[in-house]
């Protein structure tokens, strides 16, 4: 169907849908103007390859998408572009691409009497994007278009075209749309096509019933598309169209009529469908959409126009303030993705461009995060997001990991491994869970239901669900992961083939040109040539008295242990110096500075040891703890105690462990003056973990102040931001925080800012001094900003605000695209405020969210 309108009954068409009756008026109410909030976000681009990624392995354009959809577009780059809904990115499972540049759909007008093309490229051109739409407006001496599109569906997305005749003449013109699929893969060289690269794609385009349908078979096992022969995007339109498909082009022509000074309204859908199935449902709503199309724009506009007037709160903040808080929500809710495949719920990934966060691949470490700034002003998706990580909770009875009763899963994805019924997945990871800020979050989540969004007894309702879930969490911390059962649970590795055989036995990879066969038997087992032939052989060695052992007397060139790895990630910390990573050339120079020179010696101070958790009495393992306390997830410990007290008074009554209030209430302050006991060292005042063996692995257990500590600070290995983590869960005293500002202010150490005005953003995930820091490693320098934020709010919540405050201006100021249209980074460089890592990512949104709402 066209629409076509006079000026006088435009109004009245548009009178009849949710808001307004002027669908270009981004005006919803007098509070919130959408048009304020114009290019927050750079939505240009002209996608080259299928995977058109940036030197990190982002896509390299920041689509616009909307309402948990599973696709995006991008304005024109240039001229070639104009009229165009161009492109298109495609998230596939756990993967997202483009599938076309910017001339996608291209819209091409003909007048009929004239013959005349009616040339976009010389108009005069508006492109921009608000928070919910992206807007393209064209002016020709004969006519006006503008075309607008929003998100209409968690599936569809609604293209409004409008023609504006300034001729004064009744008119009629040929329209045509046409498009191609991107052909080529990547940009190596030689680049090399789609075809190419994965042949057994086999993409193709049809006309259905429907609408246009672009279809490919089954992809699976390649790490970059993955989808179902039954999945589908399709391309629908309120007029009757002639379609012509030639390989991966096409083109759809009808007429438009076009009344003297009058408008015409012409509407296309997009959706991205995930298999038949959705095909079936999606195809009602798109009939409803072309249908009243009006409607969905303005429930659109309204939708955001909520959000903002929920989550714009803080009046003191500047216009730049308040557009990185908004650019924060677009983030988010940019990287919202609805329930697919084997996920129950909506969700939140930490970034939709991101080359290993898409999809609907969800982390707990940054739905914590996520959920505790969407609170303010998306709440039902942070409780979503929140719901999909605890959908996988195991449970007692689980066919895997029984022993793990209440572990949450590190990584979930679309579709869950064949071991768990699923059709497979590449990214599912269950050796790891991360760190316990749940009840941080889901308090949050309830306090916005009740305070913000006058929702009480959906308020209620969420503890209630919730608490019972956050206490099996909560055990399983003290169960399975507190190796000596003094309250304070350690970073580990769950049971997992990349961790311990199958008769449960640990084990690691050693690179040596020892003859480990002859040293350990049965229990060495040789893999491979070592890469360089100088460094011998590689060896996997079993058992964890066999891996002390070549702790204490094997030479090795190299050392891989899975357990080690699982403990960086359930850190959220991956390869942090306190958990002995550090570069062959920074071991050196640390050996030249404190062993002249002596990498033996060296290296023990920065080797980690493991100990087996085990059942009793059944002597079944449970998993694997690094015998380290950390002192960040003691910290996060404390707070769960606390949370957990107050949510259990606020509970229902029939909720099951409600009368365990005073247990955490005591657990609270029994980790507190454990923390501030063992775990600061009065030497360097700076809180750090400590050890629970010695370089040795002797065991370094000692009474202090009536408490029994499990050893000593590891001072060794630097300092990093876990130090700052009882401050900003409360637990620290105001002396000790006082020492630990002094050092987060030291432009020798962490205040960056200081050290490098003008360029560095402070606290880095390793202070300057720490042996092992590096301005680009990944937790070993870079600024990453939830640790920022602990850290300002932190020093703010200690009597530091004015320090504080001026950091953050710092990093508002010096991080890169950050006032301008960049995206928001995963991390950055603390020196030169360069962005690093993945592009709108989700927990460096949300904390830049809080900065603005509740910090300036």
């Amino acid at each position: 169907m066209t629409f076509k309108l006079a000026p006088v009954s435009a109004c009245i068409l548009l009178s009849l849908a949710l808001v307004g009756c002027n669908s270009d008026d981004n005006t919803i109410d007098n509070s919130v103007d959408l048009k304020q909030y114009t290019n927050v976000l750079d939505r240009q681009g002209d996608p080259q390859f299928l995977r058109d990624y940036d030197s990190y392995s982002n896509l390299k354009y920041n689509a616009f998408v909307d309402n948990g959809a599973w696709h995006g577009h991008l304005l024109p780059a240039d001229e070639a572009g104009y009229g165009a809904v161009g492109g298109i990115m495609q998230v596939t499972q756990e993967y997202a691409h483009y599938i076309s540049d910017q001339t996608f759909d291209k819209l091409v007008l003909t007048d009929t009497e004239t013959g005349d093309l009616i040339d976009l490229s010389s108009a005069d051109a508006n492109i921009y994007s608000t928070p919910d739409a992206l807007i393209q407006e064209f002016t020709t001496p004969t006519l006006k278009m503008s075309m607008v599109l929003r998100f209409a569906t968690n599936r569809t997305s609604l293209l409004e075209t409008r023609l504006t005749d300034l001729s004064g003449k009744d008119r009629s013109f040929s329209a045509e749309w046409q498009g191609e699929l991107l052909t080529h893969a990547i940009s190596t060289t030689p680049t090399r096509t789609v075809d190419e690269m994965y042949p057994a794609y086999g993409r193709h385009i049809e006309k259905s019933d429907i609408g246009l349908t672009i279809k490919a078979n089954d992809m699976k096992g390649n790490w970059a598309i993955r989808s179902d022969s039954d999945a589908a995007i399709v391309i629908a339109r309120s007029v009757d169209t002639q379609t012509e498909v030639n390989g991966l082009q096409f083109t759809e022509t009808a007429n438009v009529s076009l009344d003297g000074n009058g408008e015409t309204l012409l509407y296309t859908t997009y959706s991205h469908l995930h298999n038949a199935q959705e095909v079936a449902s999606e195809s009602a709503n798109i009939k409803a959409i072309l249908k009243t199309p009006s409607r969905y724009m303005d429930a659109t506009k309204a939708r955001w126009a909520s959000y903002l007037s929920k989550g714009l709160t803080n009046t003191d903040a500047t216009t730049e303030q308040a557009r990185i808080g908004v650019k924060a929500m677009m983030t988010l809710n940019g990287n919202w993705r609805s329930a697919a495949g084997d996920v129950a719920h909506d969700t939140v990934t930490p970034s939709v461009t991101g080359r290993w966060f898409s999809g609907n691949l969800t982390w707990p470490w940054d739905t914590w995060k996520q959920a505790y700034a969407m609170a303010h002003f998306n709440p039902d998706i942070a409780m979503d997001n929140i719901r999909t990580v605890f959908q996988y909770q195991v449970q007692a009875d689980d066919v895997i990991r029984p022993q793990d009763q209440g572990y949450l899963l590190d990584v979930v994805t679309y579709t869950a491994p064949e071991s768990r019924g699923g059709a497979g997945s590449e990214n599912w990871n269950e050796r790891n869970t991360k760190p316990s800020l749940a009840a941080w979050s889901v308090m949050e989540v309830y306090n916005a239901l009740r305070d913000e969004f006058n929702r009480p007894a959906d308020a209620q309702a969420w503890i209630d669900e919730m608490y019972p879930k956050l206490v099996a969490y909560h055990d399983w911390w003290l169960r399975n992961r507190d190796h000596n059962n003094n309250g304070v649970p350690e970073y580990g590795a769950a049971v997992d083939p990349s961790h311990n055989t199958p008769d449960g036995r640990m084990y690691v990879e050693v690179t040596t040109t020892e003859d480990l066969a002859a040293k350990f038997g049965p229990n060495a087992i040789f893999i491979d040539d070592a890469e360089n032939v100088a460094d011998g052989k590689i060896f996997k060695v079993i058992g964890v008295d066999n891996y002390n052992q070549i702790l204490d007397s094997v030479t090795y060139s190299d050392l891989h242990v899975g357990a080690q790895e699982a403990a960086g990630w359930e850190s959220g910390m991956d390869n942090a110096a306190r958990f002995g990573f550090i570069t062959n050339e920074q071991l050196q120079a640390y050996a030249d500075t404190q062993y002249n020179g002596d990498l033996i010696l060296a290296r023990k101070d920065w080797q980690v040891r493991f100990a087996e958790n085990r059942d009793i009495p059944s002597n079944a393992l449970l998993g694997f703890s690094m015998l380290q306390e950390s002192v960040d997830q003691a910290s996060y410990m404390y707070s769960d105690n606390f949370y957990l007290a107050d949510m259990a008074e606020r509970v229902s009554s029939s909720v099951a462990g409600k009368a365990r209030a005073e247990e955490f209430r005591l657990g609270a302050e029994r980790i507190k003056n454990y923390i501030n006991t063992c775990m600061f060292d009065d030497t360097t005042g700076f809180y750090y973990d400590i050890r629970m063996v010695d370089k040795n692995g002797n065991n370094t257990e000692y009474q202090k102040n009536g408490i029994v500590c499990a050893g000593e600070p590891l001072v060794e290995r630097g300092r990093g931001p876990e130090g700052w983590g009882p401050l900003f869960n409360g637990a620290a005293t105001q002396a000790q925080a006082d020492s630990v500002i002094q050092t987060m202010t030291n432009p020798d150490e962490f205040a960056t800012s200081d050290a490098f005005p003008g360029y560095g953003i402070s606290l880095p995930t390793a202070s300057q001094s720490n042996p092992a820091y590096g301005k680009d490693i990944y937790w070993r320098g870079r600024v990453w900003l939830d640790q920022f934020y602990f850290g300002v709010k932190a020093m703010e919540d200690y009597g530091y605000g004015t320090e504080a405050v001026q950091m953050a201006h710092q990093l508002f100021e010096n991080a890169e695209g950050m006032t301008a249209d960049g995206a928001i980074r995963e991390n950055y460089n603390p020196e030169t405020g360069a962005v690093q890592g993945a592009s709108n990512f989700s927990w460096s949104a949300a904390h830049l969210y809080m900065l603005y709402r509740d910090f300036f």
